[in-house]
């Protein structure tokens, strides 16, 4: 029987828009259609420049709207770099509070996409390696020999000439794990 692992969260924020409650203030009311009329002027006025008709007005708004736009860029470049270090420093913490075990892989299910008619859909089939429990996994799951690991298609090619695999998984929780191209 096949068990599964639980790919601990790190470095995850949550990504999902949270629904507006009743109380929420309704400021967006007005700020929107502002918002509207605004980028319309400002696309006006990009538009009659590159045209060669606009006013030195309309290059000041466009060459403005462009200044703004290249710091808007930087600052997201900027929030970006920052959490991918905090998200390696979590990865390393959560490294060196683990404890690692060598895994034998015992099977390869090489994933892919297909066209599926009847849904007239496509199917993504994940790439998998089915891994041996060690002696902590099994106390968790006694009736399981073998623990099924989803992996992204870059690990499981660099994976693909290996016999096994290194895992680091918490003490209290073994089934939770990641492997050691994963970190």
């Amino acid at each position: 029987m096949n068990a599964y692992r639980k790919k601990p969260e790190i470095g995850k924020t949550n990504s999902l828009p949270s629904y507006p409650k009743s109380d929420d203030d309704s400021r967006a009311c007005v700020w929107i259609p502002l918002i509207i009329v605004i980028s319309y002027f400002v696309l006006s006025a990009i538009f009659r420049v590159t045209s060669n008709s606009g006013s030195k007005l309309d290059q000041i708004v466009c060459y403005g709207t462009l200044i703004c736009l290249v710091i808007i860029m930087l600052l997201g470049a900027r929030d970006q770099y920052r959490d991918s270090q905090m998200a390696a420093a979590e990865r390393q913490q959560w490294k060196n509070a683990c404890i690692s075990a060598e895994l034998t892989i015992t099977n390869r299910h090489e994933g892919g996409s297909f066209w599926y008619d009847y849904g007239n859909r496509y199917l993504r089939a994940p790439y998998q390696l089915e891994l041996e429990l060690n002696s902590n996994q099994r106390t968790v799951s006694p009736g399981q020999t073998i623990v099924s690991v989803e992996v992204s298609a870059d690990i499981y090619k660099r994976l693909e000439e290996c016999k096994t695999v290194r895992i680091y998984y918490m003490p209290e929780s073994p089934m939770t794990f990641l492997l050691e191209d994963e970190l």
